[in-house]
């Protein structure tokens, strides 16, 4: 019964001592994937024996003795260490603030780009209105040059040939667009070609501005694509106003105020759009002709 005792300690101790191998054997793979340092106190710690039974075993000793040695004569390798939760939850929230700040700069690139763009849409406005004030420029001087060229005439023509020259005079007067023509283009925002110039001239004031009256009533409908083209029509074929439009007496109360806000140097310019008679002041802004009147009213001009 002793001898049976006996040979089941042994055999206990057996497994047992079988059991520490394999754990040490484990923990020697292991630590050499990783990269870690071998030595009988970090061996003993990761497979859970202790200094001494390493010390005991003449295989283990020996294998662990000899990486030891290796280990000390291979340079050390540069491996990233093995980020551990706490690493993971900084770079987490590092990206998370970097993509804050991202965002706080993408939206101001955002409200950069649409300030941009008003200001392009501002600055196409600017070149419009520099260009429609050029070319009344061009043809103020024209005019100003067929004046002088008439002053030269009637200087020049004796006293005696005075009333050819007065005719002369009212021949290259009808040769020439009226002002209120020129102010009615202008509020409707119909730029003169030579089509149309020439069909204006060819025919009296009263039918051109018959016609005018007529291209309101029709843009007042809803009904005109060009006006430019429309109005040329409607002068050649002697068209006449129907006595449709409501917004006559706006267009009538601009045609006299406008020329006189002019005069007193109020406005720079005017153009119809969707929402009305709008002023292009000399403060470079463009307001409703319903305001500038009301601060600017007609009996004060």
């Amino acid at each position: 019964m002793t001898n049976r005792k006996i040979e089941a300690l042994q055999d206990a101790a057996a497994q047992k001592a079988k059991k520490s191998a394999e754990r040490v054997e484990k923990a020697l793979e292991r630590m050499i994937k990783q990269g870690q340092i071998i030595s009988f106190k970090s061996v003993a710690q990761s497979a859970n024996v202790s200094t001494a039974y390493l010390y005991k075993q003449e295989d283990l000793r020996n294998r662990i003795e000899t990486l030891r040695d290796q280990q000390k004569q291979k340079p050390k390798s540069k491996q990233p260490p093995i980020a551990s939760d706490n690493s993971k939850s900084v770079v987490i929230s590092t990206f998370r603030e970097e993509n804050k700040k991202l965002r706080a700069e993408i939206d101001g690139l955002r409200r950069i780009n649409e300030g941009l763009a008003g200001r392009v849409y501002h600055l196409q406005g600017a070149d419009d209105l520099a260009q429609r004030l050029k070319a009344e420029n061009a043809e103020l001087k024209q005019q100003f040059q067929e004046c002088r060229q008439q002053v030269q005439q009637f200087t020049a023509v004796p006293v005696e040939n005075s009333k050819v020259a007065l005719l002369e005079k009212k021949r290259a007067g009808r040769s020439n667009i009226s002002d209120q023509v020129k102010q009615q283009l202008e509020f409707l925002g119909i730029q003169s070609n030579s089509t149309l110039t020439k069909t204006i001239k060819a025919f009296s004031e009263e039918t051109v501005l018959d016609a005018i009256e007529a291209l309101k009533e029709a843009i007042s409908d809803g009904g005109v694509d060009k006006p430019g083209g429309w109005l040329k029509t409607a002068i050649e074929q002697g068209w006449k106003p129907n006595g449709k439009i409501q917004i006559k007496s706006e267009l009538d109360l601009f045609t006299e105020w406008y020329p006189k806000a002019k005069l007193h140097k109020l406005v720079q310019a005017s153009q119809t759009t969707k929402d009305g008679i709008m002023i292009y002041s000399n403060d470079e802004k463009w307001i409703p002709f319903s305001e500038m009147l009301s601060q600017y009213p007609l009996e004060t001009l």
